[in-house]
């Protein structure tokens, strides 16, 4: 036989007996009584055996690393806030050119020069014009003051005329009223001859008393012929007094005439002077405007047109002439534009706190500000343009050059747009339980509970940071605190994934 078959014909035999009804229910009691007791003890090894609690570790979550403060992303280039494209007033040829790229500019330097020469023999002219024009009017000025002598001289003939006018009509009324006394005195001599007369024909008076008569008459009568000559001469005088004082007036509105010719003559001298004093101040600072200078502090970002080549103020089709000359920037203006998504817009504020870097410069962080959020949107790309403030401008930035962002939350600690802040401690938000009305945080060391009292920081999405009572590294329950009673209990631990 082989072996199976040898052990297969191996058996017990049993003999089988009847138990009365007393044994089997004292059996059933039994097997009810062990099968109690196991049940209590497996409860009781059930209720004593420590919680189970799910564990995952406090971590410091680095800015650079991303994500920490829920900052937005946003790429763009350096832009200069204040530049201008320099170009020349004229259509003219460029003279001169006297800076090229890169070179560092003041407000008001000579940057280029345009071919001034033809302006130049203008300018010559226009001063010519002046120099006539003065001498005009000291021409002018001459005869204004020969004008106001013979004005002068005639109203002194004037005054003179009517001086000797009274004057001769007195001497007109003393002739007249001499000529009427000696009249008066040669009636009355001619009335007393005619009684001598009459008395010496009746022989009443001597002749020689009656000649005496007669040579009275007779000097009455020679002494009215003087008088009235007298007082012809007077009149005469008055008439011409008055002819003189005529003249003299006549003389003296030939005067204010000439006189207002020649200040009509020195007007038009000196609006002519001016208006020639006009053209060259204008020629001159038309002049000006051939030298190209610098609208502000700045630098020469382009050099556009080369000394020797015609320029214009502006691009003229189908001609060889430049519209600008130069480009230049202002570097303290210098900022980043950067492309964010319209989506995201809401999340800018100015004055809002930015994280920048320079693609040139990959390890250095320079910290911004929101400056202004421009009004238009790409509909092609869906961004809107946003312009950020460098806190301070390195002298090394060049335009267009690449530019990184990070735009910081409100809530985000100071120093976080330089880099310097301290990396938050974040934890899950359902690991923070109160506890007395302050927030508690649970750990494990080993399999020991330990109960921290936290300072809670801002909320990040489903982490929160812990700002005291925690240390880096530390196991901290997410899941089964509620079943913690105690500081010091003993736990079954449990990693989030699952694993023990």
């Amino acid at each position: 036989m082989t072996a199976p078959a040898e052990l297969s014909a191996l058996k017990i035999e049993r003999q089988t007996q009847r138990l009365g009804p007393g044994r089997r229910w004292r059996r059933r009691h039994t097997l009810a009584v062990v099968a109690l007791a196991h049940l209590s003890v497996f409860g009781a090894l059930y209720l004593l055996r420590p919680p189970e609690v799910t564990l995952v570790p406090a971590v410091r979550a680095s800015l650079s690393e991303g994500g920490a403060w829920g900052e937005l992303n946003a790429t763009g280039y350096l832009v200069a806030d204040r530049q201008s494209t320099v170009a020349a007033k004229y259509t003219t040829r460029l003279a001169a050119l006297h800076v090229r790229e890169a070179a560092e500019v003041k407000k008001d330097q000579i940057l280029a020069e345009l071919d001034h020469r033809d302006l130049d023999a203008t300018i010559v002219e226009a001063e010519a014009e002046v120099s006539r024009t003065a001498a005009a009017i000291l021409q002018a000025q001459a005869g204004i003051a020969n004008a106001e002598a013979q004005r002068a001289q005639a109203q002194q003939a004037v005054t003179q005329a009517d001086v000797e006018i009274p004057a001769a009509e007195a001497a007109v009324k003393a002739a007249e009223a001499l000529i009427d006394e000696i009249e008066v005195a040669l009636e009355d001599a001619v009335r007393r001859q005619r009684i001598d007369e009459k008395l010496v024909e009746a022989r009443a008076l001597e002749a020689n008393r009656a000649d005496d008569r007669q040579t009275e008459v007779r000097l009455n009568r020679a002494r009215l012929i003087a008088a009235r000559e007298r007082k012809n001469e007077s009149e005469k005088r008055i008439a011409v007094a008055k002819a003189q004082a005529a003249a003299a007036r006549n003389g003296v509105q030939a005067a204010e005439a000439q006189l207002q010719a020649a200040r009509a003559n020195l007007e038009m001298a000196q609006a002519l002077h001016q208006a020639a004093q006009a053209r060259v101040k204008t020629l001159r600072t038309q002049r000006e405007d051939y030298f190209v200078r610098a609208p502000f502090d700045g630098v020469v970002s382009e050099r556009i047109a080369e000394q020797g080549e015609i320029v214009a103020p502006v691009s003229i089709g189908g001609t060889q002439a430049k519209g600008a000359i130069v480009t230049v920037i202002e570097r303290a203006s210098l900022q980043a534009e950067l492309d964010v998504a319209e989506g995201f817009l809401e999340r800018i504020k100015p004055g809002g706190r930015v994280r920048l870097t320079v693609d040139a410069f990959p390890r250095e962080i320079f910290p911004g500000q929101v400056q202004r959020v421009l009004p238009l949107v790409d509909r092609g790309k869906a961004t809107v343009k946003v312009r950020v403030d460098f806190r301070t401008i390195d002298p090394r930035f060049l335009t267009d050059m690449g530019v990184r962002a990070k735009f910081l939350p409100p809530d985000a600690p100071p120093g976080a747009e330089e880099g310097r802040a301290p990396d938050p401690l974040l934890v899950p938000v359902e690991a923070v339980v109160t506890g007395d009305g302050s927030p508690v945080v649970w750990t494990v060391e080993g399999e020991t509970a330990r109960r921290c009292a936290v300072k809670i920081g801002a909320k990040r999405g489903e982490l929160i940071e812990i700002a005291e009572g925690l240390g880096d590294g530390a196991r901290v329950v997410v899941k089964g605190a509620d079943r913690l009673k105690r500081d010091g209990q003993k736990v079954a631990t449990r990693r989030a994934d699952g694993t023990p």
